[in-house]
């Protein structure tokens, strides 16, 4: 009886020894929250930092985050297709409406309405700037815009071009970057900006002459800032409004520049669904939209979409950013800006989203070094067509040929074709 008694009390004195260390770990265990999203380094770090102080002071446990950046807006709806209705990650941060609307209609998110929900507006000079179920809701607003080296420009006595047709004018073939629709939403966006501000088949032209200005393509909207601030492209298109913003800061000479026909980009944030932790992704839309949230966005170089921000206080309270986006903005908060926006259609624009960004990387992109010799060949036999007339030489039915070429190659997206007509014109030179 002793013997048993005694056996008893070592294995229970065994387990406990066993047992409690592993209950003590899990009560210590971090909860745990996933991103992905396209958004910038210097954001993901400040969030990162300002959420995981505010978990531990407020539940006295650490949070592990993990943040997958796959790349832009169009590779991270891809990333998500891809995982089905099992996603890694519990929150979308980041891409702008169209992004949100493709992924709301596909079923991929849940609405969720953080606190301070409505500090944020719901449009904005006719924009949407959040989704009225609460499926996705703009944390950071910004305008397309394209940046410009100020000293780059100044040395190559360069005016800073102001219209999409300037961007056209050969004074600047060469000196412009840009990437591609499917690496950067921005760009997309700056697609469907021509696309719908110019007409379908003038904003595809424009397209195909803006592509023929190009330096290179550059890997992704980022690349582009630093090319143009560095000067090696003193153009850079289709660019984040803030990015100037955060160059000025560092010491570029860059400048941002709103073009004439533009949108507002309401940068947003949803909640994912069938999330693995959505309990602690609601909590972490909630800091995001609260004051707090709002100043670790700023501080990671994005401007701030609450209403009742006031970027003279902020500065007084210390937030470094204030004084820089104050700067930038001209105002002390975003929505106190007076400018017009393009008759944006969202609808159509999530619509056609991957049938866009197949099409420029298929017929412009794939075929950037035909499309360019295409026109510069145009180019080249529209100035023998003007010296000959000079020379008081008969070139109507050359005029007609080379306006053929010139339809083929904008309109059409004809490029061979367009070779062709171009190099009959030239034949008719002096043809009676």
């Amino acid at each position: 009886m002793n013997k048993r008694i005694l056996i008893v009390t070592f294995l229970a004195v065994f387990s406990i020894t066993f047992i409690i260390p592993a209950f003590a770990t899990n009560a210590q265990a971090a909860d745990k929250l996933g991103w992905i999203g396209p958004v910038y380094k210097e954001l993901s770090d400040s969030l990162m930092k300002g959420f995981k102080e505010y978990y531990k002071k407020t539940y006295g446990k650490d949070v592990e985050i993990t943040f997958i950046h796959p790349g832009g807006w169009p590779v991270c709806v891809d990333k998500l297709r891809a995982w089905g209705d099992k996603p890694d990650a519990d929150i979308f941060l980041g891409a702008g409406a169209p992004a949100h609307e493709v992924l709301k209609k596909e079923g991929r998110v849940i609405p969720y309405k953080p606190k301070d929900w409505n500090m944020v507006p719901a449009e904005w000079n006719g924009m949407k700037v959040k989704d009225d179920t609460g499926a996705w809701t703009c944390f950071s607003p910004w305008i397309v815009t394209n940046l410009y080296n100020e000293k780059v420009l100044k040395a190559l006595k360069l005016p800073p071009p102001k219209t999409w047709r300037e961007l056209l004018n050969p004074i600047y073939r060469g000196n412009i970057v840009m990437t591609l629709p499917y690496a950067s939403g921005t760009v997309h966006e700056v697609v469907e900006i021509l696309l719908q501000g110019f007409g379908e088949k003038e904003g595809w032209a424009i397209t195909r002459l803006l592509a023929a200005q190009l330096a290179r393509f550059s890997t992704g909207s980022t690349d582009t800032t630093h090319l143009t601030s560095r000067g090696e492209a003193p153009i850079g298109i289709a660019q984040p409004q803030m990015n100037a913003m955060v160059a000025r800061k560092d010491g570029y000479p860059v400048r941002d520049l709103l073009p004439d026909k533009t949108i507002l980009v309401p940068e947003a944030v949803a909640l994912l669904k069938n999330s693995p932790n959505e309990a602690v992704g609601k909590i972490f839309l909630d800091w995001l939209f609260s004051m707090e949230g709002q100043k670790y966005v700023l501080e990671g170089g994005y401007f701030v979409a609450r209403k009742d921000i006031n970027f003279t206080q902020w500065e007084k309270e210390g937030v470094v950013m204030a004084k820089h986006a104050k700067a930038a903005l001209g105002v002390d908060n975003f929505w106190d800006l007076k400018v017009g926006f393009i008759n944006y259609d969202l609808d159509l624009a999530a619509k056609r989203w991957d049938e866009v960004n197949r099409y420029y990387e298929n017929e412009i992109y794939r075929k950037w070094g035909e499309l360019k010799s295409s026109l510069f060949l145009i180019e080249e036999v529209e100035g023998e067509i003007a010296a000959a007339k000079t020379a008081k030489m008969k070139v109507k039915k050359a005029e007609d040929k080379i306006k053929e070429a010139r339809k083929l190659f904008e309109y059409d997206g004809k490029y061979a074709e367009a070779r062709l007509a171009a190099t009959k014109a030239r034949t008719l030179i002096g043809a009676k």
